[in-house]
């Protein structure tokens, strides 16, 4: 069954919410200055834990504090995975060049297609599973926050060298 849900986030920050038919599903919160970030669903509360530099991971943890995924992700294609503790594994990546469209999919019978816009979007699913989709939204602002930061420092750089 394939569902069509919406999301959106601010402008200047980065706090999603997803609905469907205009209903709240579930929402993404992100931490300031951190690449980790507080999910709610309507079943429970998860967090969005990234650790690491040079092999960068992001753990999802319930409640409990129980590892239920781990993201690892590959900066030079723009690609990451996300292995379930079910043993279930997805890859997201972007689908176009100007990052606008991605997917995650288990290369199986599990696929979810995500579009955006300014500060909103769609995204087409035939899985019913909050926590993927978050996980989708999680990846994208990574690689939107990593973008950003690359764009500062190479700013910053050239601002520099013009100076001396």
């Amino acid at each position: 069954m394939e569902q069509i849900l919406s999301w959106r986030k601010g402008l200047f920050d980065s706090n999603y919410q997803v609905f469907n038919k205009g209903l709240l599903k579930s929402s993404l919160n992100f931490i300031s200055w951190k690449n980790s970030a507080i999910a709610t669903t309507q079943a429970s509360i998860y967090l969005f834990k990234s650790e690491g530099f040079s092999k960068p991971e992001t753990k999802l943890l319930n409640n409990q504090n129980e590892v239920l995924a781990i993201i690892t992700y590959d900066w030079i294609s723009f690609h990451a995975k996300i292995v379930f503790a079910s043993g279930d594994t997805f890859d997201w990546s972007f689908q176009n060049s100007w990052l606008k469209r991605w997917s995650l999919n288990n290369h199986q019978d599990k696929q979810i297609l995500f579009n955006a816009s300014t500060g909103n979007g769609l995204l087409h699913t035939n899985v019913d599973d909050d926590l993927l989709i978050l996980c989708g939204l999680f990846v994208r602002e990574y690689y939107s926050r990593l973008i950003f930061g690359l764009i500062i420092c190479l700013f910053l750089l050239l601002t520099f060298k013009s100076i001396f």
